[in-house]
């Protein structure tokens, strides 16, 4: 259940707008309004049967599962739950991504900020893996940073688990070039000299964890 009580019979008449509709292969993406509360629904109810039941329903339980634990985390929308099995219901978030600012338009304050965000997720053992995709970074209404659509993320393994943490690791400094390379986009001042190296330079592995990143993001997204 969802802390909004939304019910999948009630659904199509909570809907303000559909922000992604019938896409193949992708979720919904729905805008709804419940007792005044703005909420974000992804749902993958219309899909086809087979992506619904063993990608859907899959995608739905991780991705709530990374929400829980970054609970608390500043900039990070509240799960609301799910309405059922193939639907979560988020927090909105009030503002535009940052695919759509121009240099210029974001603080010295915003970077700062993101950099804390993301420092805080990694200390709680989950990387983002998508943050070079500025659309999943958007600023809000007071120009704070918050970051969305998590889909891709995923949490540090086991002790032995090596092949995940090795992902992991790649991933974590991938992370920290997505905020570089929002820097070189919109406030190119404001980069370290490390970071230029490591924008020009990109990471060992970088190919290969960019093209493990994109079979997710097309299965999941």
């Amino acid at each position: 259940m969802n802390s909004l009580e939304l019910k999948r019979s009630e659904l199509e008449g909570c809907v303000q707008e559909y922000i992604r509709k019938d896409a193949p292969w992708k979720p919904d993406i729905l805008l709804v309004k419940r007792d005044a509360h703005l909420a974000v629904v992804k749902d993958y109810a219309y899909q086809p049967f087979l992506y619904r039941f063993f990608v859907g329903i899959f995608a739905n339980h991780r991705e709530m599962k990374i929400y829980e634990k970054l609970k608390g985390v500043r900039g990070i929308p509240k799960i609301h739950g799910r309405i059922d099995r193939y639907a979560l219901v988020l927090s909105y978030i009030d503002g535009r991504n940052t695919d759509k600012c121009v240099p210029g338009d974001l603080d010295d304050s915003f970077f700062k900020r993101l950099r804390e965000i993301v420092d805080e997720i990694h200390e709680r053992g989950i990387v983002l893996c998508d943050l070079r995709n500025a659309r999943n970074i958007m600023v809000g209404e007071h120009g704070e940073p918050y970051l969305i659509d998590l889909c891709t993320a995923f949490c540090r393994g086991g002790r032995f688990n090596f092949i995940r943490n090795f992902a992991y690791d790649i991933f974590y400094q991938d992370d920290l070039l997505g905020i570089a390379k929002l820097k070189a986009n919109l406030a190119p001042h404001l980069l370290t000299e490390e970071e230029r190296e490591k924008l020009r330079r990109g990471l060992t592995f970088q190919k290969q964890a960019i093209w493990i990143r994109n079979v997710a993001r097309k299965i999941l997204k």
